[in-house]
């Protein structure tokens, strides 16, 4: 599974004990490796104050089964061969807010 940026996907839980957690892809085919692996942004149903709320109106298609939250401080890099399946698709108006942030973690203006 390669998937486009703006997907929400399962992949392996960095963070918790857990089977999985959500993601959403912000890389795109100029990603060095991009056929091998991407950059995600952690997704929580955890509250905070600065995180992107991903409800219905955030999704292209798909969805998550509950109001949740995408963490741009928390970026990783993901073998494509790790993720399970896709939850559904950003629009991209939300995945460009959500990227933006990222950057703005990284000192990107």
């Amino acid at each position: 599974m390669n998937p486009a940026r703006g997907a929400v996907v399962k992949g392996p839980d960095l963070f918790a004990d857990h089977s999985y957690r959500p993601y959403a892809c912000l890389s795109d085919e100029s990603h060095p490796f991009s056929d091998e692996e991407a950059l995600y942004v952690a997704v929580t149903a955890t509250k905070r104050l600065v995180a992107i709320r991903l409800g219905g109106d955030e999704f292209e298609r798909g969805g998550l089964p509950r109001e949740s939250y995408a963490n741009p401080w928390t970026v990783v890099s993901i073998r494509h061969a790790d993720i399970a399946e896709t939850e559904g698709v950003l629009t991209e108006e939300t995945t460009e807010r959500i990227a933006d942030a990222a950057a703005g973690y990284l000192g990107v203006e």
